[in-house]
């Protein structure tokens, strides 16, 4: 009938809500049976149904419903134990000034846990050409997530000082309740029955563990040590339990991934100020000893001067100057004077530098599969004993070992991940001159990854089969190109070419030594003989400099207000290696990186300009990477060089007349000039040429003026140009373009 076609070509939406969140229940009393239990517990129940039917489905029915509980408690900050309070022991504690104040905390600060349950079912039923009902497309899910974590700082004010942050994670499914063997429906009375018998929770497929430490120590007073040295430390670990349902003899497996990191901070300049200090008691010790004034008066402007130690009183300039040189009579012997320059030497080059920071931090994760144990590892992590049905132990939880218990027997392909990330860092500063400071830093880091098969016996005890096994070394270099005065420096891609002896009887081998030498520049420690084994480990230094008050200067001192000049030196050597299956190590790539950014840097900000401020800022920045082909016997260089030029005016406040109003109003100018290029070379070193052969390259020039007026910060007016041309460079063959954009922008503001 004509009704029922309109019904069909109808879609229909309906949708029921009923929610309640955030329910609390707050009892008004301070008591902590209550305060500590009714009155922090937090409730929320949310449940959804929907029908819809369109031209295509009859009619798709589903609801959804969601509980969660959660509780949480921060604890009193006076729950600890002082020692200096205890009789004997606080006796103890007295003489150690240090620790008086130690603090041991027998509570967590906060603790707090969450139960979350979800409930859906699905049902959808599609049309059919003659309007009866296809079958009934059947969904359902009903599933439970446990957390859990607390904050415990164990110690104050003691030596460690160490705390905990401890988070727990388990989710878990009763979707197996809701259905019989052949996929039919239970009873919705068996369903609980079940749950309420022993399957609370339903089945775990994924657990969820971090554990964090942290420690700040405080180190003893003794000598001042607590003054120049500063230590950090930290360890977490995570750990992830999974198991998939649909695989039962394969699918549980465990992992885990941590990370320990140690930091040190030396104040060297100050630990070692005292050893260089000059001591003005000896000084003047020196100064009155017998003989200093057997020195005959000398006459300076025709009078006559007396001893320093001449009864008469100096009664005129000249004789107060006379007894200032007389104090510098006494000359120093040969041999303290070199003992003087040696210490100052020693001290600049060794010890004058502000602060010394080490960081080293390493990373660890595995993963493993096949497990035999169905236990999550919780009742391991906190049981007194261990237990192979439980799941991993304790130490396999907190990434401190990597047994992770038996494997399900028979297995013929078990795959073991592990991976490890491990990286240091050095840094300093110490100035230079008046102004200047320069900041150094080393850096090195390596990674390995190694993925092993094994086969499980009978018992579910494993054996290797085959592993395979990568990495990488990256560290901070010091290559310097040898152009104009620096050509002495003789190190870059000439100088690999030379080094390289394609006739040699490893030619891959001989070409990777030859790229790492041939770029480094100044390789004294390849020289060393006992370093050679640890030469890629060992980092080169980078630097930054920055140089103030330059404006103090007359070449500046008459039209800028201040001038700062900054050089920055970045560089670092980057080589990935694998094991081949006849367990040689190979390196397979290799790349050497190094700029200047910038090369060098200019900000000035002007003295006043018509009352306005103007400042400047001009960069020109270069960078190269090469990267060595192994396979290829090929270098490619990309190179890159920035110019970038920027000024800006701005004047505020000046009043400028508008309609017969007199209102304030502010004006900027700014320009913005940049010059980029970049392009790419390929040396084959087999048949080397000077320049390579160019393969790709362009080079931008942007150029924007912009104009922005505000007129008493109601009305702003903004006005740009900006120009951009593209010129290919070498081999490249995009077409050379330009554009030119304009714009004007009015914002009014009214209230």
């Amino acid at each position: 009938s004509s009704q029922q076609i309109l019904t069909d070509s109808q879609t229909l939406n309906v949708s029921d809500t009923w929610s309640a969140s955030g329910v609390s229940i707050k009892i008004p009393s301070n008591y902590w049976l209550i305060r500590d239990t009714f009155n922090a517990l937090t409730l929320g129940f949310n449940y959804n149904k929907t029908f819809s039917r369109n031209p295509t489905i009859l009619a798709t029915r589903a609801w959804v419903w969601n509980a969660n509980a959660s509780y949480g408690i921060n604890f009193s900050p006076d729950d600890y134990i002082s020692p200096a309070k205890i009789p004997f022991i606080g006796t103890i504690f007295s003489f150690l000034k240090d620790y008086r104040n130690l603090k041991i905390y027998y509570a967590p600060q906060n603790f707090a846990v969450n139960l979350a349950v979800k409930r859906n079912r699905n049902t959808t039923t599609n049309r059919q050409l003659n309007n009866t009902p296809s079958q009934t497309i059947f969904s359902h899910d009903f599933s439970t997530t446990r957390n859990m974590n607390f904050l415990w700082k164990f110690t104050d004010g003691g030596l460690l000082n160490l705390s905990a942050n401890y988070t727990m994670s388990v989710n878990s499914s009763l979707a197996y309740l809701e259905t019989d063997a052949t996929n039919n429906l239970r009873p919705e009375n068996q369903v609980w029955k079940e749950i309420f018998s022993g399957a609370f929770f339903g089945k775990a497929y994924q657990y969820q563990q971090t554990v964090d430490f942290r420690s700040t120590p405080i180190l003893p007073s003794l000598w001042d040590i607590d003054k120049y040295f500063q230590i950090t430390a930290g360890y977490s670990a995570s750990y992830q339990w999974n198991n998939n349902f649909s695989q039962q003899e394969a699918g549980r497996s465990a992992g885990f991934a941590n990370h320990a990191s140690v930091g040190l901070r030396l104040s060297l300049k100050s630990l070692m100020q005292p050893l260089f200090e000059e001591k003005q008691a000896n000084n003047q010790q020196e100064n009155q000893q017998p003989g200093f004034e057997r020195s005959r008066g000398r006459e300076f402007g025709g009078e006559k001067t007396q001893s320093p130690n001449s009864s008469l009183a100096v009664k005129d300039t000249s004789l107060a100057k006379d007894s200032l040189l007389a104090k510098e009579i006494i000359k120093k012997s040969p041999i303290d004077n070199a003992i003087y320059y040696l210490k100052s030497f020693a001290r600049i080059v060794l010890f004058d530098y502000d602060a010394i920071s080490v960081n080293l931090s390493s990373d660890n994760s595995a993963s493993k599969g096949s497990l035999l144990s169905g236990g999550t590892g919780f009742s391991n992590f906190w049981g007194l004993t261990f237990h192979e049905a439980y799941g991993p132990s304790r130490l396999f939880m907190l990434g401190l070992n990597s047994d992770v218990g038996l494997r399900t027997p028979g297995m013929q392909s078990i795959t073991d991940v592990y991976s490890q990330k491990n990286n240091l860092d050095f840094s300093t500063s110490k100035p230079l001159w008046e102004g200047a400071k320069i900041d150094l830093n080393w850096k090195v880091g390596w990674t390995v990854n190694k993925s092993t098969s094994y086969k499980s016996d009978a018992n579910g005890f494993i054996t290797p089969q085959f592993s395979n096994a990568t990495g990488s070394i990256s560290r901070s270099f010091l290559s310097i190109p040898p152009i104009f005065f620096l050509s002495f420096l003789n190190s870059g891609i000439k100088r690999v070419h030379e080094l390289y002896n394609s006739n040699s009887a490893n030619s891959s081998e001989n070409l990777s030594t030859a790229f790492v030498q041939g770029f480094e520049t100044l390789p004294w420690l390849s020289n060393v003989s006992f370093l050679k084994d640890f030469m890629n480990y060992i980092p080169r230094p980078n630097w930054s400099i920055t140089w103030d008050g330059l404006e103090k200067y007359s070449i500046f001192k008459s039209f800028a207000q201040s001038v700062s000049l900054n050089h920055a030196y970045t560089s670092t050597y980057t080589e990935g290696w694998l094991i081949d299956p006849s367990g040689t190590r190979v390196v397979q790539t290799q790349r050497i990186e190094y700029g200047f950014s910038p090369l060098i840097g200019i900000n000035i900000t002007f003295t006043k300009l018509w009352d306005g401020n103007l400042t400047g800022n001009i960069k020109y920045s270069t960078r190269s990477s090469y990267d060595l082909g192994i396979s290829t016997q090929q270098i490619t260089e990309t190179f890159s060089k920035d110019i970038g030029v920027t000024a800006s005016y701005a004047k505020s406040g000046f009043e400028f007349p508008f309609f017969g109003l007199s209102l304030k109003n502010d004006i900027e100018f700014s320009f913005s000039y940049t010059n980029s290029q970049n392009s790419t070379v390929n040396y084959n070193m087999q048949q080397y040429v000077d320049g390579g052969i160019p393969q790709d390259g362009v080079n931008r020039v942007t150029i924007e003026p912009r104009v922005k007026y505000t007129v008493s910060s109601k009305v702003t007016l903004s006005i740009f140009y900006q120009r951009s041309t593209t010129q290919p460079v070498g081999a490249s063959r995009i077409p050379p373009t330009s554009s030119n954009t304009a714009g004007l922008d009015v914002h009014i503001s009214i209230q």
